[in-house]
C-alpha cells in the first residue's frame, strides 16, 4: 500500500506550527505512522536543548503520521549534529525521535518508488539582529563537502530525480522575487554561495517539481513552488492536491467577529488577540466594542480575522 505524502513551508517550532494541528489539517487526523509530512527547512525543532525543544518534538511524535524535514537557515547546527545518524527512506538522516527526522544535505529519499533530492540551508535575512552560535549559525550555508556530496548523489542518480527539496532558492529564482541581498562577507572560507549552487542543480538536473519554503509566501516561480501556510498532497510527479486549511482561512462579516470576540471576552492589540491576562502590563488593547466603532476600514477587519484564526489555530495546538 502506498504511503500518503504531504509537504509544507516554515513551522519555525512554536511560531507557525498550528497549521498542522487536528482541526487546521484534518486529512492529517486519518494517516498512520507509514505516511509521510516533508517540512521545506526551518523545522526549528532543535533550538536550544530546552524543555520547548522537548515539548515540540513531544507534540510531533504524537501525530498520526511521520515527519521530515531539510534544515533552513534557523536551525542550532551544532546541536543538530549530535542526534544519530540513520538511515530514512534510503537517506542519511538525524534521528531526532520516533517520528520526527532531519534529513542530511545532499540525501535522496525513495517514497513510493518516487525520488526526492534533498539540500538544506539558506541565508539568513537578519543577522544583523542575532548572535553567532547562539541565535545564527554560519552552516546555514554548506561546506565544500556537502556540495560534492550533493553532486556525487545526483550523479548516481544520473542527474534526474522526481522532486527536490530545499529550504533556500536557486540565486535566479530569487531574483524574479526580488531577494538578492546574500552576503559572503559574514562567513568564513570554508562556506560555498548557496544560490550558484542551487542554480547549478536547477539547470542541470532532469526533475518534475522542487519545492522550498523561506520566503513565508506560497508561490510558484517556474518549475519551482514556494510554500508557507500551504499543504499540498503529492500524489504522483504530476499531481499535487492542495491542502485547505480550515482555520487560518476563515472569514467573517464584522458583526460576526464582534460578536464572537465579545462572547469569548477576548481582546484586541496591535500585534494579536487574546484574553487579558496574555497580554504584557501597560500593552495598549481594545475591547471590540471599543474596536469596531463605525468607520472600521475592510482591510482592518481582514487583519482583526487573521489574528482570531491565529488565535484560534494556537488554542487548537494546545489542546492536541
Amino acid at each position: 500500500m502506498a504511503r500518503r505524502v504531504f509537504i509544507t513551508g516554515d513551522t519555525h517550532q512554536s511560531h507557525d506550527i498550528h497549521k498542522l494541528n487536528s482541526h487546521c489539517f484534518l486529512e492529517g487526523n486519518e494517516l498512520t505512522k507509514d505516511d509521510i509530512l516533508i517540512i521545506c527547512g526551518d523545522g526549528g525543532f532543535v533550538w536550544d536543548g530546552s524543555e520547548e525543544d522537548r515539548f515540540w518534538q513531544g507534540w510531533l511524535d504524537r501525530r498520526p503520521w511521520t515527519t521530515v524535514y531539510v534544515d533552513g537557515n534557523h536551525e542550532n547546527f551544532n546541536l543538530l549534529k549530535t542526534y544519530p545518524e540513520v538511515t530514512f527512506m534510503g537517506a542519511k538522516a538525524h534521528k531526532i525521535n520516533n517520528s520526527l527526522y532531519h534529513i542530511e544535505r545532499g540525501e535522496v529519499m525513495t517514497i513510493n518508488g518516487y525520488t526526492f533530492f534533498c539540500f538544506g540551508g539558506a541565508f539568513s535575512h537578519d543577522v544583523a539582529w542575532r548572535t553567532e552560535n547562539i541565535s545564527w549559525w554560519q552552516d546555514e550555508l554548506p561546506n565544500q563537502e556537502e556540495v560534492d556530496h550533493g553532486l556525487d548523489m545526483l550523479d548516481q542518480y544520473n542527474n534526474k530525480v522526481d522532486f527536490i527539496i530545499t529550504h533556500d532558492l536557486p540565486d535566479d529564482m530569487s531574483k524574479i522575487i526580488r531577494y538578492d541581498d546574500k552576503d559572503m562577507s559574514i562567513y568564513d572560507h570554508t562556506h560555498i554561495h548557496l544560490g550558484r549552487y542551487l542554480n547549478q542543480i536547477y539547470y542541470n538536473t532532469d526533475f518534475k517539481k522542487w519545492f522550498a519554503g523561506h520566503y513565508h509566501i506560497n508561490r510558484d516561480v517556474l518549475k519551482i513552488t514556494i510554500l508557507y501556510n500551504d499543504i499540498l498532497e503529492i500524489i504522483d510527479p504530476n499531481t499535487f492536491v492542495r491542502i485547505e486549511d480550515r482555520i487560518l482561512n476563515r472569514t467573517y462579516t464584522k458583526e460576526e467577529i464582534k460578536t464572537i470576540l465579545q462572547e469569548e471576552d477576548l481582546y484586541i492589540s496591535y500585534e494579536k488577540i487574546g484574553r487579558k491576562d496574555d497580554f504584557r502590563r501597560g500593552e495598549f488593547i481594545s475591547s471590540a466594542e471599543d474596536f469596531f466603532l463605525p468607520g472600521v476600514e475592510e482591510e482592518e477587519l481582514a487583519w482583526v480575522t487573521r489574528m482570531y484564526n491565529a488565535y484560534c489555530a494556537k488554542r487548537y495546538t494546545m489542546e492536541d
